[in-house]
């Protein structure tokens, strides 16, 4: 009686087969959460840069009212200096 053989037929092509479709799952989740980061990021730079839009304005407005009071200061020195060149 002679032995009988399994034949698998496909067999190193089947596992070929499953080693590459895991891996082409594995690159997709990579590139899944990668893209789920950025969106994240994204989000986070833009509200970053409305902060900082925010942070512009209030700045002009400061640097706007020490500019008015130099102004206004620099105006009373001047008429100070102008009152006693007149007066002697």
């Amino acid at each position: 009686m002679a032995k009988d053989t399994k034949i698998v037929k496909g067999g190193f092509r089947a596992t070929l087969a499953l080693v590459i479709s895991i891996i082409a799952l594995i690159l997709s989740l990579v590139a899944y959460t990668s893209t789920m980061r950025e969106d994240e990021l994204n989000a986070r730079i833009k509200e970053m840069q409305t902060s900082m839009e925010r942070m512009k304005q209030d700045r002009s407005k400061q640097i706007d009212k020490l500019r008015d009071e130099t102004g206004k200061a620099l105006e009373k020195l001047g008429n100070a200096v102008k009152k006693k060149e007149e007066a002697p």
